[in-house]
């Protein structure tokens, strides 16, 4: 589940520094067509030129340093090209590691969950559909509220429900 807020990052206390556009493009090259981020030159021992900049966080996103503090290289990517910090960004192909700008876009939580798989704890496999008092229901979620889709006799026409109704609430960030 996304926790999003309405502060800007500057007005949240609990947030690290944003390294400047400049800091950035200082420290780091970008390559919008592979995604990648090597370092321009060597500082802190461990760092050399030209070296691929990042390694995995432990929930598959691509994480890289900067003065200290550690900042997914998707956030990254959208201010070295775009030149402003996203609040969230939402990988089109849901590849945490495919950091290439024309993967990535900005979203917010009902957007970026929209864009996600079935869970893996579905029963039915299909996402937005359960099996309940022997019907498949269908439902939907956006900006934190439920829609009712209906009760079906079948998994695909639940499923159904649930792909017509995402591709009208979603658009572009529906996937089914």
């Amino acid at each position: 589940a996304c926790t999003c807020t309405s502060l800007q990052p500057s007005e949240r206390k609990d947030m690290k520094p944003i390294p400047s556009f400049w800091r950035i493009k200082e420290l780091l090259h970008y390559d919008q067509e592979t995604g990648i981020f090597r370092w321009r030159w060597r500082h802190h021992g461990r760092v050399r030129k030209n070296l691929i900049a990042g390694t995995v966080h432990k929930f598959g996103y691509l994480k890289i340093s900067v003065d200290g503090f550690t900042h997914m290289a998707h956030h990254l990517a959208w201010l070295y090209v775009h030149e402003t910090w996203p609040e969230m960004i939402d990988h089109k192909n849901l590849d945490r590691l495919d950091n290439r700008i024309d993967n990535l876009r900005l979203a917010n939580c009902s957007q970026n969950v929209a864009n996600s798989v079935v869970r893996k704890s579905s029963k039915s496999g299909v996402k937005g559909v359960q099996w309940h008092q022997n019907r498949w229901v269908a439902r939907i979620r956006k900006n934190g509220q439920n829609k009712y889709l209906g009760r079906f006799k079948s998994i695909e026409e639940a499923s159904e429900a649930y792909r017509a109704a995402a591709e009208k609430l979603h658009g572009d960030f529906a996937r089914v």
